[in-house]
Order: C-alpha cells, then structure tokens, then sequence
C-alpha cells in the first residue's frame, strides 16, 4: 500500500518512512468493494477523506432524463472529492460505484488536518490537489451545461415538430420554456445548423435529422 501512496498526489515528495510515520498517528480505515457496488452516494456527508489504494471508480451524476452520466475515472492513488471535504458544505457532489474489486483508505478529516499541520509537504500538495480538480470541474461543469442545453433544445423542437420538418419558432418563448437565456438558445441552434440537422432561416427552423434529433433527446 505504501507503494501506491508514495504516489498519491497527497504525498507526493515524501518517502515511505514518512509516509508509514504519518499513518501512524492517523485516524483511517481500509475498506474493500466489489465491481458496481455502490461506494458513496451524493448529497452524503463526507468527513473522511476518500484514497483509492486498488482499481478504479466512476463518479456519476443523474441527468434530467433519468440517466447517469459518468463525469470522471478515478485509479489508484487517486483522492475523490478532496475538495468538499473542508468547508461549509461537506457532502459529494456525485455517486461513486467501483469500476472493478476496489480498496479504498478513508482518513479521517481531523487526521488530515493533522497531517497538514505536521507535515508542510502534504499541506502544500492538498492546497494543488483542490486547485486542479477545481479547474478540471469547472470545465468539465461548463462542458456538461452546454452539452444538457442541446438536449433540452432538440427535445424542444422535437416535440414541436413531430408532424412537420417545418416551424416557426419563438426563441423568447423556447429560452423561457428551458429555463436559459435567448443568446444560449441562439448558440444552440447555431451549433445544430453547424452539424446539418437542422437549418434556421429568420423565424422558421427547418428539422434535417429528424433521427439525429431523436437521438440527442432519448
């Protein structure tokens, strides 16, 4: 296991003995998981700090139509969620579920703390752990709204056009039945007519793809 910590980003730049000293006035437990169990839920509280030690996890989340939408792998000597462990809200912001027969260390938040205080390597590290991954979701929460956004926009037109590949559509209307802006909605549109699914001329909205379209929303 110390092998695989000495390459965890946490401790990274620090050797087993240290490692092995800074366990050892450390709070944690090690728990094993079999392939697609369960192994946290989102909106649970997160008081310990979650290190995969062996395989790898999904962090999913739940899309409006009812599917689960993986956001990120996570391997060994990984961390998940490091950034929601301090702070005013302490809970996961997505569902974790083995990818495989996994081992997992949670140290307890107090011990990381500890560890901090003790040890300005590991404090160092935890700082550029939660700096990355906060960029990282920022894209990847970016990337993820425009892409829910061309859903909601197809299922829009599909469901006004399930009987013509012709209409006239009112864009205020369509940004205030999606709950966005009329620029988002334009965007959208423009990014559909880009891929030849559909083709906007003034007020009226021609379907190409009608499949393509289907697709996008099912």
């Amino acid at each position: 296991m110390i092998e695989i910590l000495k390459k965890c980003p946490l401790f990274i730049g620090l050797d087993g003995e240290t490692i092995e000293r800074l366990l050892a006035s450390s709070s944690y437990m090690i728990n094993r998981y079999e392939q697609n169990a369960l192994i946290a839920r989102r909106d649970t509280a997160y008081s310990g700090l979650l290190i995969i030690v062996e395989g790898s996890v999904r962090g999913t989340i739940m899309q409006s139509n009812g599917n689960e939408r993986v956001i990120d792998i996570i391997g060994a000597g990984q961390l998940i969620a490091p950034a929601f462990l301090f702070g005013g809200y302490n809970r996961l912001p997505i569902d974790v579920y083995a990818n495989e027969t996994v081992r997992i260390m949670t140290l307890h938040r107090g011990s990381l703390f500890e560890m901090m205080q003790d040890n300005t390597v590991v404090l160092s590290n935890f700082i550029d752990i939660v700096s990355n991954r906060a960029n990282f979701f920022s894209r990847k929460i970016y990337a993820l709204t425009v892409l829910m956004l061309k859903e909601k926009v197809a299922g829009y037109l599909y469901g006004l056009a399930v009987h013509d590949s012709e209409l006239k559509l009112d864009i205020a209307a369509m940004a205030l039945a999606l709950d966005t802006t009329r620029e988002s909605c334009v965007q959208t549109l423009s990014e559909l007519e880009r891929k030849g699914l559909i083709k906007v001329e003034g007020e009226l909205v021609y379907i190409l793809n009608r499949e393509a379209i289907r697709q996008l929303v099912v």
